[in-house]
């Protein structure tokens, strides 16, 4: 099959790299034209989880371009970009989306899928989710952080033939993937669990496996936690999780040694994603009366972090 996956941060490098070992031919659409040029030379590269050498460094062949419109065709579109830039990179690969050849969403937060329903048909979309994680390292490469399961399904929570295809040359490749009904209940359950892991590694400039090693870091989770939930209640929506702490803990366990993503950013000093995880929690919070201290100091701290990144050495 041949992918096209938009946005070559780490979770798009991460499917990259195991769709290209596995036999496939993989288009990133990246607008750093250093990472273009990169994977263009030596393709993407991976640095297996536990394996701190650089000279470790696995490279598998892919190509990579900075205009979608060069290239014609693929099988599958994965959007793999953060939240603000959806609307850009639906629009750039629009020309190849089809029923037949349908977008799966790979991001985590809320507000996603309906800016892409702005220009795309709905019927085309398909959504998911990954527990995988990594950390960008040189232009196209990553170093993987942790295993983790990826789910995915279509909106109507039908099955189709596309959608088993997909997950079975997903699970083929490594990426371990299971195909479940109500798809956006069970990302719900991400943006909870992820509202309290990613912004607390952010201010506290820890791994994820960190945050289970002191009661005050617990005790904000479980806060957070709650209040997510009782967003999810006052909405009528049902989370496609049976136990939101134990959902939790797996994360942190199974992502241990992983930098998140929102610390990254922060110590690279780009815009993070708070607004669509905790912030789109605070807004639908507002909507229903449901009140969510700790996720409106959350959304606060990280909007500073991402003013004056840390300490006074970064100090604007």
């Amino acid at each position: 099959m041949k992918f096209v996956i938009v946005g070559a941060g780490a979770i798009g490098r991460l499917f990259g790299v195991f769709l290209s070992r596995g036999g496939h031919k993989v288009v990133f659409v990246e607008k750093k034209a250093e990472v273009v040029e990169a994977i263009n030379t030596r393709g993407v590269g991976l640095l297996e989880l536990g394996t701190d050498d650089p000279h470790g460094m696995l490279f598998y062949p892919a190509m990579a371009v900075t205009d979608a419109a060069t290239i014609e065709r693929c099988d599958a579109v994965l959007l793999t970009v953060k939240s603000f830039d959806t609307l850009a990179a639906i629009k750039s690969v629009a020309h190849l989306v089809s029923e037949s050849s349908p977008v799966l969403s790979l991001q985590t937060g809320i507000g996603n899928l309906e800016i892409m329903e702005k220009v795309v048909a709905h019927q085309n979309i398909v959504r998911g989710f990954t527990y995988m994680a990594g950390a960008a390292l040189g232009a196209g490469q990553v170093r993987q952080g942790g295993g983790g399961k990826t789910y995915i399904g279509e909106l109507d929570n039908r099955p189709s033939v596309r959608i088993a295809k997909l997950s079975q040359t997903f699970t083929a490749c490594g990426i371990d993937t299971e195909v479940v009904p109500g798809i956006r209940n069970r990302l719900w359950c991400k943006v909870i669990v992820y509202s309290a892991i990613n912004p607390l590694t952010a201010i506290l400039r820890v791994r994820n496996g960190q945050l289970l090693e002191q009661p005050e870091s617990l005790a904000l989770m479980r806060r957070l936690l709650e209040e997510g939930r009782a967003v999810a209640t006052a909405h009528d929506i049902e989370l496609g999780c049976s136990d939101l702490e134990d959902l939790l803990q797996a994360t942190c366990r199974n992502t241990a040694a992983n930098i998140s993503s929102m610390l990254q950013d922060i110590v690279n000093g780009k815009e993070t994603e708070i607004n669509t995880l905790n912030g789109a929690l605070c807004d639908m919070g507002r909507e229903r009366d449901v009140p969510v201290p700790t996720h409106e100091a959350i959304v606060q701290l990280i909007k500073l972090l991402e003013k004056w990144g840390y300490g006074p050495d970064d100090a604007r």
